[in-house]
């Protein structure tokens, strides 16, 4: 009796070590554990079990990385198939898609046109095009309603190759990145994209273009907060005009060429980081027109190459006329060292001085780690 009972025991605790847990969890719970996935992974949980087949089909989140495949054609054919198999009643929440090497043009396409036929709210798009005149770009996604979070980086040659609207009807993006793109307008020599977008809070632009019949970028927001500008070597010369009244943060990077037109309304910015760098012999005022609009900033940030470029800017008869600033609430300027510039003691001196001349609160600091 004693022996039957053991063996009843035992036999019980054989079944609760093979029962399967995980699946006896509801659908929710499974769905949201695969969302942490990458795509391809989740879509391999349905040769588990008849409880898994289709479960995938409902995620919210898709992840489309060339990184799990040997061979790029399969990730082309699964990609499409994942776009056609999955159950379109369910919106999306966020989808990347970063495929590696060439991508063909019109996978692009189709996966902007299903995130945004199916209520994306985060896209993230990183790609290499090749230089094919050919490419007929459709800028589905500008127009996405449900949109708040866009990154769209494009690697080229041709920035021309991604030709965005005229103006971007965007009504819920608070976050945009936009990577070697093109901005071009119809009957006006400026392009103004963002006019638009009414709650834009954070606006990233990097190596970005203009069309041939444009000579300006207006940036016209008045939500805009937020605003770094990326410059790179192939980028053309243009000028921007800032309509961004309640601007806040400013950065300036890279090989940027691009003097500001006017003195625009920065009262409110409280941040400025300039580590811009130059390769061209330009006689517009690449950073000093910069700071003509602004008067509260509390924290900027230079780098040796900035300083610099101010040298150079103060040589320039257009700067004859300019007044000197005057940051009165300036609490620190930290100055940065970038790789392969150096700047004499002499140059760094006169470029503080002419910064801090009407900052006596200022507090200078150096950030030379390689």
């Amino acid at each position: 009796m004693k022996t039957r009972k053991k063996r009843q025991r035992l036999s019980r605790k054989v079944r609760e070590e093979k029962r399967d847990r995980l699946s006896e969890l509801p659908d929710c719970v499974l769905i949201h554990m695969m969302e942490f996935m990458d795509t391809k992974h989740a879509v391999q949980t349905c040769v588990l079990s008849k409880r898994w087949k289709d479960l995938w089909k409902q995620l919210t989140t898709l992840v489309f990385d060339t990184f799990f495949f040997n061979k790029v054609v399969n990730f082309r054919k699964f990609v499409s198939q994942v776009l056609s198999k999955r159950d379109g009643s369910i919106s999306l929440l966020n989808l990347k898609f970063t495929p590696r090497g060439f991508t063909q043009p019109y996978l692009l396409n189709r996966v902007m046109k299903y995130a945004s036929c199916h209520n994306v709210q985060q896209l993230t798009i990183f790609v290499n095009l090749n230089n094919k005149p050919s490419f007929d770009f459709r800028p589905y996604i500008f127009s996405c309603d449900t949109l708040t979070f866009l990154k769209l980086s494009v690697s080229t040659q041709d920035p021309s190759m991604i030709v965005l609207p005229e103006y971007l009807y965007m009504p819920a993006i608070r976050t945009m990145q936009l990577e070697s793109v093109t901005f071009t307008a119809y009957g006006r020599d400026y392009a103004e994209p963002f006019r638009y977008c009414p709650v834009l809070n954070t606006l990233i632009l990097a190596g970005c273009s203009l069309h041939s019949d444009q000579n300006f970028l207006r940036i016209s927001n008045s939500n805009l907060s937020n605003l770094t500008l990326d410059g790179t070597y192939q980028e053309e010369f243009f000028q921007i005009d800032l309509c961004t009244p309640n601007l806040t943060f400013l950065k300036l990077s890279g090989h940027i060429d691009k003097p500001i037109i006017g003195s625009p309304n920065l009262s409110l910015l409280e941040e400025l980081n300039i580590e811009s760098r130059t390769s061209y012999d330009n006689t517009e005022l690449l950073i000093i027109s910069w700071l003509q609009g602004i008067r509260n900033v509390k924290l900027m940030t230079v780098s040796l190459s900035a300083l610099d470029i101010i040298l150079q800017d103060l040589s320039k008869p257009l700067s004859a006329g300019l007044q000197p600033p005057r940051f009165h609430q300036l609490k620190s300027l930290m100055v940065k060292k970038i790789p392969y510039k150096n700047l004499s003691d002499d140059r760094l001196r006169r470029s503080l001085k002419y910064l801090l001349q009407n900052s006596p609160l200022a507090i200078l600091d150096f950030d030379y780690d390689e």
